[in-house]
C-alpha cells in the first residue's frame, strides 16, 4: 500500500511536531539549543531501512519501544557510540570515554543512556496523543548497544511476516557543534496511520 502525497505530508508534520517536542526535551537537559531536521516518510522495503548509515553493522546505541492502543507500530531513538558518550560528558559537566575495543566496557558506559532515550520517546508520543486525541500506550523500552541493522530486526522480525514493506519516518536531530546526533524513527502500521489521519479529519470512514 502506498500514501498519497498529501497524507505522506500530514504524517511528516505530525512526526515533526512529536519529535520537536522531544528535541525541546533535551535541549533542557543540555542547556543548549537541539535542532531538528526536516522528517524524510516513505514506504520502504527492509533491505533499506539502514541505508541511511555508513554500513549496516555500524555500532549504536538504541532505544526500541512498541506501540499499542489507539496506535500500533514502533518507536526508537537511535545514536551513534561517540554522539551517545558526547551527550553522556555535556550531561555530566566531565568527559565521558571508553575501550572502544572493548564492546563491555562500551555497554558498561552507556547504560544511563537508555533512560534518557525513554524521555525522549515518551515526550515525542506525548504531542502526537495531545494532537490527535488517540490512546498511545508504549511498552517497557528495550536499549542495546549494537548493529544498527541488529536493533532494526525488532520491527522487521513483526512486520515481516505479513509486508515487505514499511512506513518509516525519520527525522534528525543535532546540537549546534554537531556533538550529539541521532534519529528518531516513528514507525506505525498502515491500520494505525489511517486511524491517525481519520482522528485529524483527513480520512473517511471506511479508511479508519
Amino acid at each position: 500500500m502506498k500514501f498519497e502525497c498529501d497524507k505522506l505530508n500530514v504524517l511528516r508534520e505530525i512526526s515533526n511536531i512529536g519529535s520537536g517536542n522531544a528535541s525541546s526535551s533535551l535541549a533542557i537537559m543540555l542547556n543548549e539549543i537541539v535542532d531538528i531536521g526536516i522528517p524524510k516518510s516513505d514506504m520502504i522495503k527492509f533491505s533499506d531501512i539502514t541505508n541511511s548509515y555508513s554500513s549496516p553493522e555500524e555500532l549504536v546505541v538504541g532505544t526500541v519501544l512498541q506501540l499499542s492502543g489507539d496506535m500500533e507500530g514502533f518507536i526508537m531513538v537511535i545514536m551513534e557510540v561517540d554522539s551517545a558518550l558526547n551527550l553522556l560528558s555535556k550531561l555530566s559537566g566531565k568527559e565521558t570515554t571508553c575501550d572502544r575495543n572493548d564492546y563491555n566496557s562500551i555497554c558498561e558506559e552507556l547504560s544511563s543512556i537508555g533512560e534518557i532515550c525513554n524521555i525522549l520517546c515518551g515526550t515525542y508520543l506525548t504531542a502526537i496523543s495531545d494532537m490527535t486525541n488517540l490512546t498511545i500506550d508504549p511498552s517497557i523500552p528495550y536499549f542495546s548497544v549494537d548493529m544498527v541493522m541488529a536493533i532494526m530486526n525488532l520491527p522487521m522480525s513483526l512486520y515481516g511476516p505479513v509486508a515487505d514493506s514499511i512506513l518509516c519516518i525519520e527525522t534528525d536531530f543535532f546540537t549546534t557543534d554537531l556533538k550529539v546526533e541521532g534519529k528518531y524513527y516513528f514507525i506505525p502500521k498502515v491500520e494505525s496511520c489511517n486511524k491517525l489521519l481519520a482522528s485529524l479529519g483527513i480520512v473517511d470512514s471506511e479508511n479508519k
